[in-house]
């Protein structure tokens, strides 16, 4: 179930954070990608769990979140921050949505480090997925009602509809349930993590809602 837009975006100027945060993403991807050591890098500035539980390396906790492994992958995390991230960055501000972001990325990096197999320990982790779950749960306590126009591939074709974002999150909650703990290069627990985490930290973050800011 793809999301395609949100059918209640903010009434207000365009969100300079997020896309400064999706303008930084792309240009480091492409400098990493012309790059003769691209590997080199992800092990450099890649999140690496068995480093950070022996006390190094603290700077991945940031620098993995603006690192992304191809394009698939670095075109999925910037339409989710986009899609999610305007209605998040108008209600909380500029400040508070910057300081929120990077919160519920460590949150998520920190339950990937203690939830990760001796095996994948040793494995650098890359991406903002960790962060945008974080804003997708932090969208979810705040607009539960908004609707997500999304669509599914069915045989041969895709199906579009309207659904709740409360709805839209359960559905996306419940896969990276049932894929964690599988061996698979997606880091799911950080996912579970960050989404949690956005849940609970909004509380403390969040400004009251004037619906007539929102289409």
């Amino acid at each position: 179930m793809f999301p395609l837009y949100d059918e209640s975006a903010p009434r207000t100027k365009q969100p300079f954070l997020t896309l400064s945060f999706i303008f930084i993403n792309v240009l480091i991807f492409l400098t990493c990608i012309l790059s003769d050591n691209f590997e080199a890098i992800i092990y450099e500035f890649g999140l690496i769990p068995e480093k950070i539980l022996q006390g190094e390396h603290f700077f991945t906790f940031f620098s993995s979140m603006f690192l992304h492994a191809d394009l698939l992958h670095l075109i999925g995390n910037m339409w989710f921050l986009w899609l999610f991230g305007d209605n998040l960055e108008h209600n909380l501000g500029g400040l508070r949505f910057l300081i929120f972001y990077f919160l519920v990325g460590i949150i998520a990096s920190l339950v990937h480090i203690f939830t990760v197999s001796p095996q994948e320990a040793v494995l650098p982790v890359i991406g903002a997925s960790g962060a945008i779950s974080g804003i997708l749960g932090g969208y979810v306590v705040l607009f539960p009602r908004n609707k997500i126009r999304a669509f599914v591939m069915g045989y041969f074709r895709p199906y579009f509809f309207s659904v709740p974002a409360w709805f839209y999150a359960f559905v996306w909650f419940f896969y990276q349930v049932l894929y964690a703990g599988t061996l698979t290069s997606i880091a799911y627990t950080a996912h579970i993590g960050g989404f949690i985490g956005g849940m609970i930290l909004i509380l403390f973050f969040k400004r009251k809602i004037k619906r007539k800011d929102y289409l």
